[in-house]
Parts: structure tokens; C-alpha cells; sequence
């Protein structure tokens, strides 16, 4: 069975330091609903791989049983080990949450509206600081890259398709990725590194990939960091290495749980 997922994905932002201030002002939705959950209600589908989609056509941002840790990761773009752990109720409390933003709000303004959002009705505060970590530099292999162009007709999608691999005991993956840039390929795939992935290589416009992502006994998930390299490698001509750079960490300095209601 098919399932197209739309992949949170998470990279470094810009390079500075600012002091303790409440949430730069943003666009905002034109209303938005805010529900508790119930004590006990479970995370949903894919919230720990970051494998969640709130945007929908028309404007609509819908986000159902979610904590406010992992929608504040998604609102900034930004990795768990980007911030720091906030009260204890950030990553246990979860909400539902329905906006209505302009039909013609691009990716990015909704998610500079979930940012006004979050400092509005969870009253949330922070600075950055900046640090020097190991990050995760994408490069081109020594065969080139095997992301051939786009074919007409085709719109921006992820399928991430069940298989049988190698191991009929251990469920594998076939990922078919289509009308990617390389910014969207690393937002898709820095949750799963845990770490901030910097592209060094040079590819400009979109591309299709696929990879097929097969466990074994030592690596049972096919999410594994070091199947994912290899696929990326030999499947996608790519090169992985660490190194050090300095990357921007969010400290958050408040927040309050928010009540039930709209605004």
C-alpha cells in the first residue's frame, strides 16, 4: 500500500546571536482553533520521524494530537538537538489545532504563521545562541549524481511503498521522490541523521530520486542512519561526511499551556 507522505524536514538556520525577546511578529492565521487532548493520547503516525503534513489546499493547516515540541521543531525547521528541552509539559501535553490561513499562503508563510501562533496563544519566548557541532555535508560522489530531471507533468511528492527485500522476515522500503530540489531531499532526511546536514553540492533546480531501503539482521529498521547512507551513496551517487560548523540553537526561555478556544 501506498502512503505519500509530506516530510517535515528540519535544516540549520542563519548564523547569529539575539537576545531574550519574545517571538519576532509574523503573519498571522485569519483564525485558529485550539483543542487539549486528553491525558494519555497517543503521538500520531510518524510525529517521531517528522513525517507529518498540517498543510492542506485552500490554506488549511490542520494538526491533530500534537505536542508543541515537535510543532515548534516544525515551525522553525529545526532538529530536537536545536533547542532546548523547555517546561515539561512541552513534549507530553498534545493538542489539536485547526487555522484557516489565506488560500494563496505559501509553505513558508504558514509556517511563519504557526510561529506567531505559538507566541500568541502558548505565550512562547526564547533566544538563539550559536554553537559549533558536528553536522552532516552532502556532497556529490566520485561517479556523479544519479538524480536524473523531472518528467513533465509531474508535482513535488514522496511515496515511501512497502516492500519485500532481501530479508522477507524484515519489512523494507522503496522511496520514490519526485520533483525534489536538494534543500527538500536534506529536510526530508536530517530528522532520521539527527543531525544538521549542509549541502556542499552544488546542485541548483529539481530532480526526481528513488532508493530502496533494505534491513538486515544487525540493522532491523530501514530507517537505520547507516542504510540511509549507504542508499544515499550507492543508489543516489552522493557523498555523507561530518564536520564541524557552527549552527544556530534555540533556547526556549517560556511558555504557558494554552486553553481551549478560538482566536
Amino acid at each position: 500500500m501506498k502512503r505519500i507522505l509530506s516530510i517535515a524536514v528540519l535544516a540549520a538556520a542563519s548564523i547569529h546571536h539575539a537576545h531574550c525577546q519574545q517571538l519576532a511578529k509574523s503573519p498571522a492565521f485569519e483564525v485558529a482553533s485550539i483543542t487539549p487532548c486528553k491525558p494519555g493520547t497517543p503521538e500520531p503516525m510518524g510525529e517521531h520521524m517528522g513525517m507529518m503534513q498540517f498543510i492542506y489546499p485552500g490554506g488549511r493547516f490542520e494538526a491533530k494530537a500534537i505536542d508543541i515540541r515537535y510543532l515548534f521543531e516544525w515551525a522553525y525547521k529545526i532538529l530536537p538537538s536545536q533547542h532546548s528541552d523547555g517546561p515539561a509539559w512541552f513534549g507530553s501535553d498534545r493538542y489539536d489545532i485547526i487555522a484557516k490561513a489565506p488560500g494563496n499562503a505559501t509553505d513558508a508563510e504558514i509556517r511563519l504563521m504557526t510561529q506567531a501562533l505559538l507566541a500568541d496563544r502558548f505565550k512562547l519566548k526564547l533566544h538563539r545562541e550559536t554553537k559549533e557541532v558536528s553536522v552532516l555535508a552532502i556532497g556529490i560522489g566520485k561517479n556523479g549524481a544519479k538524480l536524473p530531471a523531472p518528467k513533465d507533468g509531474e508535482i513535488h511528492s514522496i511515496q515511501v511503498v512497502p516492500r519485500t527485500g532481501p530479508d522477507p522476515n524484515l519489512p523494507a522500503f522503496h522511496v520514490e521522490g519526485k520533483r525534489f530540489t536538494m534543500a527538500q531531499l536534506i529536510d526530508t532526511f536530517a530528522r532520521q541523521f539527527e543531525r544538521v546536514m549542509v549541502d556542499q553540492t552544488g546542485i541548483d533546480g529539481e530532480f526526481d530520486f528513488s532508493m530502496d531501503l533494505n534491513p538486515d539482521e544487525g540493522r532491523p529498521s530501514p530507517l537505520h542512519q547507516s542504510i540511509l547512507i549507504e542508499a544515499m551513496q550507492d543508489q543516489l551517487g552522493l557523498s555523507l561526511k561530518s564536520m564541524k560548523a557552527p549552527v544556530d540553537v534555540y533556547v526556549i526561555d517560556s511558555a504557558e499551556k494554552a486553553a481551549a478556544g478560538n482566536d
